[in-house]
């Protein structure tokens, strides 16, 4: 966490209850925390794009809802590290644990034939939201946000490990890259929170295009931005092997999924950093 004396900008005093490493106003007096706050467009621009795919594929309403939802995230953010303040910081926290949620409503639906609900866990993870929101409103503490939503994480974790160890082997490099980019993501918050004095100390010896490139909690949200896109394409695999749609996608600048109804390549996998996850049914 970043320590006292931060200057003032734009926003006035900060509210929230975090106040991260980056020094508070340094590059404009309108945004409070530069980096942590431009950092967010990987978790807003790219989603959007893909909800506009999915919507245009025909592909069921969680896949969207699971786009949009990592937008929300990112605009949240953004509010949040741009003015310091706790309406904004809820707007950030709370996100997260119902985007969550949505993803674990994916993965344990992710082998459904026909567009159901599954209303029991609805109801369980609507009211696990709920119950977080009533607490986290009335405690203000940052651990439990964080405790509810690693739940959520690990959740995640395990369910991914499960279907590309028992279900679809062949799609363990793209679920593995996209724990592997999180968790990453979550190594760099950690190194910002831990050694947050020695890197403002670092940073004020060397030029800045240099320590930038230290902003580690703006890494945090490319990393975890990248490997939240990175697996909702994985959950949208599931469809290829399920027979509901047959997609391939390229390597732009952004791993993207162009679906294509009918499409009878002989590669129909995704390419990710070069890299084809094959579908063996469709070789």
């Amino acid at each position: 966490m970043a320590p006292a004396g931060d200057r003032e900008g734009y926003w006035g005093p900060t509210t929230s209850t975090l106040d991260w490493c980056e020094e508070n106003y340094a590059v404009t007096w309108y945004i409070a925390e530069f980096w942590n706050t431009v950092s967010n467009l990987i978790m807003i621009l790219p989603p959007i794009f893909g909800a506009m795919q999915s919507v245009r594929s025909g592909l069921e309403k969680r896949y969207i809802a699971s786009y949009l939802a990592l937008t929300v995230v990112g605009m949240g953010s953004w509010c949040f590290h741009m003015t310091l303040k706790y309406e904004m910081q809820l707007l950030d926290e709370l996100p997260m644990i119902y985007s969550c949620c949505i993803f674990v409503y994916c993965m344990f639906e992710c082998f459904k034939m026909k567009k159901s609900v599954n209303y029991h866990l609805l109801f369980t993870l609507v009211l696990f939201s709920l119950i977080v929101t009533m607490v986290y409103l009335k405690v203000k503490e940052p651990i439990f946000h964080q405790v509810m939503y690693g739940m959520l994480v690990f959740t995640l974790v395990v369910r991914s490990i499960y279907i590309v160890t028992w279900v679809y082997p062949w799609l363990r490099g793209l679920g593995y890259t996209s724990l592997g980019v999180f968790l990453l993501g979550f190594l760099f918050w950690n190194i910002d929170n831990i050694f947050c004095d020695s890197l403002r100390n670092f940073r004020k010896k060397v030029p800045p295009v240099i320590g930038v490139t230290t902003q580690f909690h703006a890494w945090w949200h490319i990393l975890t931005g990248l490997g939240s896109y990175l697996h909702i394409l994985f959950r949208v695999c599931f469809t290829v092997v399920m027979g509901i749609t047959f997609w391939a996608s390229k390597l732009l600048l952004w791993p993207v999924a162009p679906f294509t109804a009918g499409l009878s390549a002989r590669c129909q996998g995704i390419w990710l950093f070069f890299l084809c996850f094959e579908h063996p049914m469709l070789s």
